[in-house]
């Protein structure tokens, strides 16, 4: 090999060496962000897990305040007609 084609494949495999580096160097930063979103993204799971149970819970209190207000409506209900009954006694 002449002496300028050594000079030019050094250069060569310099460069391809620089590049290798830098894609070494992107790798890395790369798998850091990689496991940073993997961990946001298991904090982002449990975070939607919990607020499922919250809306299931909310659920469930909206069903039994329903409940309770229909409960209250019948004993209302109730208290009049008595009211009414006993109104209509005559205690004298």
């Amino acid at each position: 090999m002449s002496k300028p084609d050594i000079e030019k494949l050094e250069a060569g495999v310099s460069t391809l060496l620089e590049a290798y580096r830098q894609l070494k160097a992107e790798n890395q930063k790369l798998i850091l962000q990689v496991e940073v979103l993997m961990r946001e993204g298991e904090s982002l799971s449990k975070e939607q897990e919990f607020v499922k149970k919250k809306l299931e819970h909310l659920a469930e209190l909206e069903i039994a305040n329903k409940n309770s207000e229909k409960n209250n409506k019948q004993v209302r209900g109730k208290v009049v007609y008595l009211l009414e009954k006993l109104e209509k006694f005559d205690l004298t």
